[in-house]
């Protein structure tokens, strides 16, 4: 279908599993914020955007036709996990209580932090663009490219406790950059 699924105002949840669906070429757009807990799964939706807080249990974005962009700060529980077949811009920071995934059939651009307690896998097919701002720690595993043939442009920092950090394709630098495995067995891989 082609109806949009637009939130003017505040969303609480109130524990609640919340739903969304609009279609291959429907847009999602949250003007506010989105709290309570609770799983969140989008089905489906072309260009989606979340303007406001996102303070949920999981966040599940299974499909984005066109694009997702995160301008507001996204805190779950548990997993966090986005499929675009476009663009994946995330504008605020990520806090995932266990891991992060993000896919991207376009370019993915991480602007702000991500906090993962566990693993962070990031693949896009074309760029993905990390700002200074967008430093990413992790609790486990830090995987760029597994399974997209994307390259990397990154001037973001990089921690895990103790875990591998992985670049599977050509890494640029667009400025300094710290890469810290913790004091223990953590390696650094460019493959």
């Amino acid at each position: 279908g082609a109806g949009d699924i637009l939130f003017k105002s505040t969303v609480a949840t109130a524990d609640k599993n919340l739903f969304l669906d609009a279609g291959s070429s429907g847009n999602i757009t949250a003007d506010k914020s989105i709290t309570g807990g609770g799983a969140m799964t989008v089905r489906d939706g072309a260009a989606q955007k979340y303007s406001g807080e996102i303070t949920v249990d999981s966040l599940d974005i299974q499909d984005a036709t066109t694009s997702v962009t995160l301008d507001g700060d996204v805190t779950t529980k548990t997993t966090l996990d986005i499929n675009s077949d476009g663009s994946l811009i995330q504008n605020a920071k990520v806090d995932a209580g266990t891991s992060v995934d993000y896919d991207a059939g376009g370019t993915i651009e991480i602007n702000k932090s991500i906090k993962s307690g566990t693993t962070v896998d990031i693949d896009a097919t074309g760029v993905t663009t990390v700002a200074e701002a967008g430093d990413i720690t992790a609790g486990g595993a830090v995987t760029f490219g597994a399974d997209k043939s994307g390259t990397l442009t990154t001037a973001g920092d990089i921690d895990t406790s103790n875990d591998n950090v992985t670049f599977t394709r050509a890494v640029t630098m667009g400025g300094a950059v710290d890469i810290d495995t913790g004091s223990g067995a953590g390696n650094i891989l460019f493959s």
